[in-house]
């Protein structure tokens, strides 16, 4: 599963870039690329947890993002059918997951959102993750609607919209949360170093005492 990852994740590395050299010569009709947008600033005093609406899950739960605190939390926002940037996004969820010593990752939920509410199904995300081996119990993906999607988006810092072929332009965002929800640490771009995500999820748990729970 993991070489299926990487594999997948230097291919879009490699498109990627080739995308950034020739981004002047692509039209905007051009489907297979996307355009990055930068992140916006966020205030690290708001949980996302105050924000209220339901979200399904792709095992099928109906859950509300309260329902993930107690724990720390790596969270990023992505769509299903991108090719591009997203694969790379949920590797880089994965690297900071497995940069955790082991008895720390079990108190560490990776969590991925979709900005696409049309297509993205509770069923497709299921089959999105059953397709990347990410089917575990540390891993949800979450579809929601297009009001819970924006307003998690500005707290989140996350910029994106939708295009007139249905993909979406967006930022490449991993955000590492804390037990309550506040954002402690971000890193924007794909494929970067992981090792201040990883320090900031060791001392969440670190400073909640939640290894001696």
């Amino acid at each position: 599963m993991n070489k299926l990852i990487l594999a997948l994740a230097t291919f879009c590395l490699v498109s990627g870039a080739a995308f950034a050299q020739d981004h002047s010569q692509h039209s905007h009709h051009d489907h297979k690329n996307h355009t990055t947008l930068g992140a916006a600033e966020v205030s690290q005093d708001d949980s996302i947890y105050h924000l209220d609406g339901t979200w399904q899950s792709h095992t099928g739960e109906t859950l509300t993002l309260a329902d993930l605190q107690g724990q720390p939390v790596v969270i990023s926002m992505i769509y299903g059918s991108c090719t591009t940037a997203c694969p790379v996004l949920v590797n880089d969820a994965r690297r900071v997951f497995e940069a955790l010593p082991e008895q720390y990752q079990a108190h560490v939920k990776l969590v991925m959102v979709s900005f696409d509410q049309d297509r993205d199904t509770p069923a497709a995300l299921a089959e999105y993750a059953d397709k990347y081996g990410l089917g575990d119990d540390v891993w949800t993906f979450l579809h929601g609607d297009d009001n819970n999607i924006r307003a998690l988006a500005t707290l989140l810092g996350v910029r994106y919209r939708k295009r007139s072929d249905g993909d979406f332009d967006h930022s490449n965002l991993v955000t590492v949360l804390d037990t309550q929800g506040r954002i402690v640490q971000r890193t924007e771009g794909l494929n970067r170093p992981i090792d201040a995500a990883a320090a900031a999820l060791i001392k969440v748990i670190d400073d909640n005492h939640l290894l001696h729970h």
